[in-house]
């Protein structure tokens, strides 16, 4: 079966920049000081069909700058203008001089253009530059932790997408000592690995962690079917460790269990139950 390909961008891009804006800036501009001042929310501007979940504010040298990050999985042939037009509404909407970020994620040979050019033959008439970052150009500095805030994104920018990766990706993001921020991180990675690995087997990965992830508001209904598939994962697994091989028709009933309460119910009877036949499953009915 081919792993399910969901759009994740929308959702978990804008968490890494909302949490990490100065770990991105420190990546565009390394020698530059900055200081976040704050962060605007469902930015509408002038543009057919164009929104921004958030801009941040940021000041250097005592000027205030807006700041938009832009997250790409490949580059567009339409992209520069664009980021041309969509920096040019928000500098003129807000009327602050706007710094946007373009980001890219998937690996590619030839660096991806960074600027808008009209011109006339040989002869440029205009050109808008803009920093481009190649997140794979980082994965060094990732796993040595000292990028740790990115560990999510280190399934995408690996070229070898393996198991050993993701338990790289988990012992990074477990060192986030911010409860919010810890969770949004493990959600994301679930995600973003849900590219190349197949959901039931991330649930089952990530066993331990999933309670964690309810903390995660961002996509709070996708979470609570990834942890109840978690927690119908583990209790098989208990149940099967503790009396051998399931019936199927005990691991059906038990796939089958939409309700929290059910799956804690009898994670709590297994602590006791001496046989299934205690657990009350034999029949396909829990009490």
């Amino acid at each position: 079966m081919a792993p399910r390909r969901i759009n994740l961008f929308d959702r978990v891009m804008k968490i890494l920049g909302r949490h990490y804006a100065e770990s991105f800036l420190k990546l565009a501009f390394p020698d530059t000081a900055f200081q976040l001042v704050g962060t605007l929310e469902n930015v509408e501007i002038t543009l057919p069909d164009r929104r921004a979940d958030f801009l941040h504010r940021i000041q250097v040298e005592g000027e205030e700058y807006l700041l938009h990050f832009e997250f790409q999985l490949q580059h567009r042939a339409d992209y520069p203008r664009n980021v041309f037009t969509f920096s040019g509404g928000l500098t003129d909407q807000h009327q602050k001089p706007t710094i946007t970020i373009v980001l890219y994620l998937e690996r590619r040979e030839s660096d991806p253009p960074s600027e808008y050019v009209v011109q006339i033959g040989e002869w440029v008439i205009h050109r808008f530059t803009y920093p481009i970052i190649k997140l794979w150009d980082y994965t060094d500095r990732i796993r040595s932790g000292e990028l740790r805030e990115f560990a999510p994104l280190l399934i995408m920018l690996e070229q070898e997408k393996t198991e050993a990766v993701l338990h790289q990706e988990r012992e990074l993001i477990l060192q986030e000592t911010h409860p919010q921020k810890r969770a949004d991180s493990l959600a994301t990675a679930v995600m973003i690995a849900s590219r190349y690995f197949e959901l039931d087997w991330l649930w089952e990965f990530f066993g331990e962690e999933v309670e964690q992830m309810r903390e995660s508001g961002f996509i709070t209904d996708w979470i609570e079917d990834g942890i109840q598939q978690g927690k119908r994962l583990i209790l098989i697994q208990q149940l099967a460790t503790k009396f051998g091989e399931l019936p199927q028709s005990v691991t059906e009933q038990i796939n089958g269990m939409t309700a929290d309460e059910e799956l804690d119910q009898l994670g709590i009877r297994l602590l006791t139950a001496n046989s299934l036949e205690e657990m009350d499953l034999n029949g396909g009915q829990s009490r």
